[in-house]
């Protein structure tokens, strides 16, 4: 179903608000907003995709830029914000990938990637950007432009973690909870601290409590 300005019928609602033009929005049947959520875009030239038997669990979508791309996968369970302020910017999150409370901002242009059967705690944070320029006094250039973030399959997020622009991640990670990961994380490892490091390589992670 493609909405323009309308509502999913859950458990509460969904509030769907287009105020620009030439938006696509497709959202099926079978999306369940768990809790109270919104998507208002504010731009034009925008796409919005949330895939089948997602449940949204008080998520907020808020679109200011030109342009910019929502990609949601199938059988995912979100609860969070996500807020991109600038023109060109592009969030993919893999299906069955699940959040608890993560907030996303797009400050500037780019691009943030998340594999497929995520799991993220609460109080996440990443962005592009680091929202304000740092400049070289004795060239006057920036030094700080804004970067990608890609985060691969089956990650495990934890409690308070802080994604800082550039990070690529890969799959059958686990980060600590309050790590600050600021520098790429190989797949199948452990890391924690501040700034997150490697303390064990060779694991992987279950949902289930073995």
């Amino acid at each position: 179903m493609t909405h323009g300005l309308g509502q999913i019928k859950g458990a509460k609602m969904f509030i769907i608000k287009d105020h620009g033009v030439n938006n696509h929005i497709n959202i099926p049947d079978s999306v369940l907003a768990k809790s109270e959520g919104s998507l208002n875009i504010h731009a034009s030239n925008c796409s919005v995709v949330i895939g089948k038997e997602t449940k949204l669990r008080g998520l907020s979508l808020v679109l200011h830029g030109e342009g910019g791309g929502i990609q949601i996968g199938k059988g995912c369970v979100l609860g969070g914000r996500v807020v991109v302020k600038s023109e060109g910017c592009d969030l993919s999150i893999g299906s069955k990938t699940t959040w608890m409370n993560v907030f996303i901002s797009f400050h500037e242009q780019g691009q943030i990637n998340i594999g497929e059967d995520c799991m993220f705690s609460g109080d996440i944070r990443m962005d592009v950007s680091d929202m304000h320029s740092i400049i070289d006094i004795k060239s006057g250039n920036r030094i700080n432009p804004a970067k990608n973030i890609h985060i691969g399959s089956h990650v495990w997020v934890g409690q308070g973690v802080f994604i800082t622009k550039g990070v690529g991640i890969g799959d059958n990670v686990i980060i600590g909870a309050k790590s600050v990961v600021s520098k790429n994380i190989p797949s199948e490892s452990l890391a924690v601290g501040v700034p997150a490091k490697v303390i064990r390589k060779g694991v992987t992670w279950d949902r289930r409590r073995l």
